[in-house]
């Protein structure tokens, strides 16, 4: 029965990832590799620190490496507060391109206790880029259920985030993902997950396939 319902999810991940016709053309495969360090504070306060490597031309070229800090605020069982100093550096064509930027994340954890014992974790966030002025919302919303597999924790889940830029006055970009966390012990986590980045370019879309892999330690 637990089985049925992993599957459940995974179809209907694939399922919403195979909307687009376009979905594995024009862009190459990439490879973003994704950590977080939480180190808390007090009971509801904590310190999060989070690296990310990402590569293309079919993940043989690193192009991309950001430095997430943030100050995180549990505010009762369901909600989030955490703004976010971030440092990035982007190779381009015309050569480094570094910038500073903000967050301002709003997280809401929603259970779901009879739609499958699962659970939506909604994230709004506010994205400011001091090099370029450019202020981005974001909206990220992922479906996730776990698993007791033995003594470990499996969990499923299907995600997308759209993203709005205010300078364009429209929805630029959108990651569609589906993949699998495993919860190495009450601490620490691994995932791996499949993410179709779908990127306005003038007056069309282009797509990337990305192989994402995730590791997070609480201490």
């Amino acid at each position: 029965q637990e089985m049925k319902k992993i599957f459940f999810l995974l179809a209907v991940g694939l399922v919403m990832l195979n909307i687009s016709k376009n979905a594995l053309a024009e862009r190459d495969w990439e490879y973003w590799s994704r950590y977080s360090f939480d180190m808390p504070i007090t009971k509801e306060i904590s310190y999060v620190i989070k690296p990310e490597w990402r590569m293309r031309d079919d993940m043989s070229y690193r192009y991309l490496f950001k430095l997430e800090q943030a100050i995180n605020f549990k505010l009762g069982n369901y909600f989030e507060i955490a703004p976010y100093y971030v440092w990035q550096e982007n190779k381009t064509a015309k050569g480094l391109d570094r910038s500073n930027l903000s967050y301002l994340d709003l997280t809401g954890k929603i259970p779901l206790k009879e739609f499958f014992d699962m659970k939506i974790i909604d994230r709004l966030r506010w994205q400011y880029n001091y090099d370029k002025g450019l202020t981005t919302w974001r909206n990220s919303t992922r479906l996730t259920k776990s698993f007791k597999v033995g003594k470990f924790e499996l969990s499923p889940f299907i995600e997308d985030e759209i993203f709005y830029d205010t300078k364009l006055d429209k929805l630029n970009e959108n990651w569609a993902s589906v993949g699998l966390s495993f919860a190495l012990n009450k601490n620490s986590n691994i995932g791996v997950s499949y993410l179709l980045d779908t990127k306005k370019k003038g007056n069309d879309w282009a797509y990337a396939n990305v192989l994402v892999t995730s590791f997070s330690l609480k201490f």
